[in-house]
């Protein structure tokens, strides 16, 4: 807060910003807008509000003079798949020609400029200032990540979406939503804002969201899909291939990102971008050079294994990385992983039985704990690991970790 500004007190879930009213306003804060009751000091306007998030997402569209309506943006949500999926549209389209922005866990980028994400969808605030620099570059397009907390705090509330795409749900963040339906709801919340919906047929959540969505929709999938699907779907340990049809040809594509999910993503992408004209060439091309930093990323090690990093941190994510790597592993699978603290703690045994089930021998240690001792998260996930018979050693330190698993490799 510096003088003249205006102070926004929201009541988050751990402290509620009203305490800082009198911080704001020594920093020269001119007025106040707030939820509920507050004790009012002289010369500063004082606004009441029912919703502070809601106030803010408005406020900050009016103060970068409303950039999203000088946007097209498409919106991915889901537990899985969201930044390889807005990774594979943002490069088709720049194959195509077009100006696009890009916005997500890993980074924010737009024209020549590549930005640090501190967030998988930032708070409003800094969303409608970064959608402000995108207009200032000429960008046409958006594609952005929109994350089940963005959209249940009201960050993107205002925006409209000309496209939004649900690529799953599964079980993560219950300790903020704390039901699925509630999770489900948040999610289906980006379809209320949205012209056309593209949906993941095979989702075990696809016919409900899709009874809930009132406007133009399509679905990809490999079982129940009507709009886009594949065939010949093959596998290998550094790539998948698959064949779709198109204007009655048959297009071979390849990607350099193992695993049946990346499938997935890519009939999510391109379903997207064909509705913005992207030819087949420009599809090919872009899935074929894709890249996406964390995700089933290969790393060119020039050793007898092979080394695969993989953001994979739920446990419908973990089981899949795994049982996608059991099919063309020759020999043995050795997984690192750990939980993150301050978070769903139900999931941290569950993941611990997947990895001792699934994989040979399995490295647990430490992975952002936030506020929580890294030793009783890992004591947490060997709960789990103790279900089963699968062999385990417990390294704290993340270096030691990768090291060790190296080294047996």
């Amino acid at each position: 807060i510096e003088k003249g500004d205006v102070f926004v007190a929201i009541n988050g879930y751990k402290e509620d910003g009203k305490e800082y009213i009198d911080e704001a306003i020594k920093r020269g804060a001119v007025a106040v807008v707030y939820e509920g009751e507050t004790q009012k000091r002289e010369n500063v306007t004082y606004i009441k509000v029912e919703d502070a998030r809601i106030t803010l997402a408005q406020m900050a569209a009016q103060y970068y003079g409303h950039p999203a309506r000088k946007l097209k943006i498409i919106g991915v949500t889901g537990t899985k798949g969201k930044t390889t999926t807005t990774y594979m549209i943002r490069d088709i389209m720049l194959a195509s020609g077009k100006k696009i922005g890009m916005i997500g866990t890993v980074c924010n980028t737009y024209a020549d400029v590549k930005e640090e994400a501190t967030k998988t969808s930032p708070e409003s605030l800094d969303l409608q200032a970064l959608l402000a620099r995108m207009v200032e570059k000429e960008m046409e397009y958006v594609v952005m990540e929109v994350s089940s907390h963005a959209l249940a705090l009201n960050r993107v509330y205002g925006i409209k979406f000309i496209v939004g795409v649900f690529t799953n749900l599964s079980e993560e963040h219950l300790d903020f939503h704390e039901t699925m339906d509630n999770y489900l709801n948040a999610k289906a919340k980006l379809f209320e804002m949205s012209d056309f919906a593209i949906v993941n047929g095979d989702d075990i959540y696809a016919p409900r969201l899709l009874k809930m969505i009132e406007g133009k929709k399509a679905t990809y999938g490999l079982d129940n899909a009507v709009d886009f699907t594949a065939t010949d779907v093959r596998v290998n340990p550094s790539y998948v291939e698959f064949k779709m049809y198109v204007n009655k040809m048959v297009e071979t594509i390849r990607i350099n990102i193992p695993g049946r999910y990346t499938v997935y993503n890519a009939l999510a992408a391109i379903g997207v971008t064909s509705l913005f004209g992207a030819q087949m060439d420009a599809i090919i091309g872009a899935l074929g050079a894709l890249r996406v930093p964390g995700r089933s990323e290969v790393v060119d090690i020039n050793k007898t294994f092979t080394v695969i990093v993989d953001y994979a941190h739920t446990p419908s994510s973990l089981e899949a990385v795994i049982t996608s790597a059991k099919k063309y592993t020759k020999g043995r699978i050795i997984v690192v992983f750990g939980c993150g603290g301050n978070r769903d703690k139900e999931k941290r045994a569950k993941m611990g039985e997947i990895a001792g089930r699934l994989a040979d021998f399995t490295v647990i240690t430490t992975d952002n704990p936030r506020d929580e001792k890294p030793a009783e998260i890992i004591a947490d996930i060997e709960l789990g690991m103790k279900q089963t018979r699968g062999l385990y050693k417990a390294i704290e330190n993340r270096r030691q970790a990768i090291k060790f698993a190296m080294r047996i490799a």
